[in-house]
């Protein structure tokens, strides 16, 4: 059961750090985690062969991201990739009115998507009818901030370390903070530097693998349930594998909890399957029968 936690480079979509990935590991399959804008770098999960299966459990993830932000320039697409206006200001805002600004965005507020972005509407991005100069009215979305601060400033740039929920676009919590000032900003740095519990640190570039042989490269590749540490682990007897396989309920044993398991037998990766107040686990997603799961390359 295969993951990538990819640090992507700038300059790149996410599609195609997936696609130079996949390549590179020789997989046939891949689907990835919470996409990054050609400009922003850092964590991106890519799932590979059959852990695609397990990709809606990872997503809704918190993510922790480092972002630089330019005052004094607005963009139609909230970044420094867009259509730039130079704008003048008349005074500049002090370290300690940022750092109040900051706090009053921590929490669960509302947060209108940017135009250029991927939110679909009647089944199109946004993005695709932005391009056509197109009008449509938005949908302000829940967002979480669970921490913000400011990192570093020194005009007209400032830095901030956000963590946060899914669905939160930094770039446009940029410019809500600039407003809050009487500002115009627009983002011109952005790294993610967690998803979830896994950082930086744990992660590798496609200019670092591609110089790497198999057995380096496979150091980097992860199996589901080192990876999703939330969900726990239940056995299931020999006897009782195929039952699993074919959709049907099992009794589980030796656990307290109900909700999500992943299940397990001799060590192999079966599935994921939910425990009921019954304690009857009944399957939610199966692998293929008979397949081993092993991390190695194709």
């Amino acid at each position: 059961m295969s993951i990538l936690l990819l640090n992507k480079e700038k300059d790149m979509t996410s599609f195609s750090a997936v696609k130079q990935a996949q390549k590179e590991l020789g997989f046939k399959k891949a689907g990835h985690g919470g996409t990054l804008d050609p400009l922003a770098t850092g964590v991106l999960p890519i799932f590979f062969e059959q852990s695609t299966k397990f990709l809606q459990f990872f997503n809704s993830e918190t993510k922790e991201y480092i972002a630089d932000f330019i005052f004094g320039i607005s963009s139609n697409t909230e970044d420094i990739t867009g259509i730039l206006t130079y704008e003048k200001i008349n005074k500049e805002p002090k370290e300690i009115e940022i750092k109040r600004a900051l706090k009053k965005f921590e929490g669960i507020t509302e947060q209108l998507p940017p135009k250029f972005s991927a939110k679909k509407i009647n089944g199109v991005q946004m993005y695709k009818l932005a391009r056509k100069g197109q009008d449509f009215n938005r949908t302000p979305q829940k967002i979480n901030i669970y921490n913000i601060e400011l990192l570093g400033y020194e005009y007209p740039r400032f830095q901030i370390k956000v963590s946060c929920s899914k669905g939160t676009y930094i770039r446009t919590l940029g410019v809500d903070i600039g407003k809050s000032l009487d500002q115009s900003v627009s983002m011109c740095e952005l790294k993610r530097t967690k998803f979830g519990s896994l950082g930086l640190h744990e992660s590798v570039t496609l200019t670092e693998l591609k110089n790497l042989d198999k057995q380096e490269k496979m150091q980097y590749v992860r199996r589901v349930e080192e990876i999703l540490i939330d969900i726990p682990q239940v056995e299931i007897r020999s006897s009782e594998v195929t039952k699993f396989q074919n959709g049907c309920q099992i009794k589980a044993r030796e656990i307290e909890d109900t909700g999500k398991h992943f299940i397990f037998n001799k060590k192999e990766l079966l599935g994921l399957g939910i425990v009921d107040e019954n304690f009857m686990i009944n399957p939610l997603k199966v692998l293929t029968k008979g397949e081993k799961i092993r991390n190695e390359l194709k």
